[in-house]
């Protein structure tokens, strides 16, 4: 496998990974009861977007790197 593939199967990998933490921050799972919800729900937002964000940024970076190829 060549190592490009390799880097875009662990940036998915990580991109879901991100998402899944934010929606378990969210259901309180992941951090101590003592925390304050308001702060829960806010790292699990800023958790779920980022995943959201980076598996966008692959999807579109696969996207042009296609189009690139294509033209060679």
């Amino acid at each position: 496998m060549e190592p490009g593939k390799l880097l875009l199967y662990a940036g998915y990998v990580i991109s879901i990974g991100v998402f899944l933490c934010g929606i378990i921050v969210l259901w309180g799972i992941l951090l101590p009861p003592y925390i304050p919800q308001k702060f829960r729900i806010m790292f699990g937002m800023v958790l779920i977007l980022y995943g959201i964000y980076r598996f966008i940024t692959l999807r579109l970076k696969l996207q042009q790197r296609h189009e690139d190829s294509r033209y060679l």
